[in-house]
């Protein structure tokens, strides 16, 4: 669970009020943080230990999605992992509807995070397919997976890291080549800033606008594009990720000098916390 630095401070007007009790006799809901299509999610606190924690709460009028917001809580609690969240203690308030408490997520999910530099785009698509790729280790596919289901997350140490807020309902339909495919269609919205045309009418060049954007992951995109996802683990999506981002590195510090006769560093690479409307090189 998280709260959005975009939005923590400026809840709808309509805003629901949090439950007035404890919820299990122990966790207190206290601010409106997001609202999503299915559940509210609060900022609240552990009364016994403390902690800052997340309550995601069913909205009263999507209760028709209460088995499945129940499954997706008891998926959380079976796979322990630092790319993961970390689910705390689920259970129903007292009008029956469905919560999950889990850690405090203090950043932004990746809907929120616009276009950014390819190699930012990369690395955040590189930590997102080796969630994904713990998640098939276990033998889970997702199913519906979209930027929103990632979160840039302030680490204690070391800048950011992304986080997967769930592990999908485990419907029918949920594969690992789709789970692939939408991984792909996350970086070239965070590269393009829209997400990838059909085939049929797709330009022969996709990273035209994108500064600075090594062909090889021009080439690798374009692979991974005409797979749809089919034949590609998301394990490799990572370790060719990070090849093409030390393989850039690695040119850069032993490139030689640049026309006007000096090795120019490059822009900071930062995930900005600025309106995600705000364009971004």
């Amino acid at each position: 669970m998280c709260v959005d630095a975009s939005m923590a401070d400026a809840p709808p007007p309509s805003a629901p009020e949090p439950p007035s009790y404890l919820l299990e006799g122990r966790y207190l809901a206290e601010k409106l943080v997001a609202r999503g299509d299915t559940a509210d999610v609060f900022s609240g606190s552990d009364t016994w230990s403390g902690e800052h924690v997340a309550i995601r709460l069913l909205r009263a009028d999507r209760m028709d999605r209460a088995p499945a917001f129940r499954r997706m809580s008891e998926r959380l609690f079976g796979t322990a992992s630092a790319r993961l969240l970390r689910a705390i203690a689920m259970g129903d308030d007292r009008d029956g509807r469905p919560y999950l408490v889990a850690e405090l997520l203090m950043g932004r999910d990746l809907e929120k995070l616009g276009r950014v530099r390819w190699e930012v785009a990369c690395e955040i698509t590189r930590q997102a397919a080796a969630a994904i790729a713990e998640m098939h280790l276990h033998g889970l596919h997702h199913g519906a997976l979209r930027a929103s289901t990632f979160f840039v997350a302030a680490a204690n140490v070391g800048g950011s890291r992304v986080k997967l807020l769930d592990l999908g309902t485990g419907d029918r339909t949920a594969t690992a080549a789709k789970d692939v495919r939408a991984l792909v269609a996350i970086l070239h919205r965070l590269l393009v800033g829209r997400p990838p045309l059909p085939a049929k009418v797709r330009p022969t060049r996709l990273l035209t606008n994108v500064a600075g954007a090594p062909p090889a992951l021009e080439a690798s995109l374009g692979r991974w594009l005409a797979s749809e996802g089919e034949g590609i683990a998301a394990a490799d999506v990572a370790n060719e990720l990070k090849a093409i981002i030390d393989a850039a590195n690695s040119e850069f510090w032993s490139g030689g000098p640049t026309s006007s006769g000096a090795h120019e560093l490059p822009r900071p690479s930062m995930i900005s916390m600025a309106d995600p409307d705000d364009d971004e090189d």
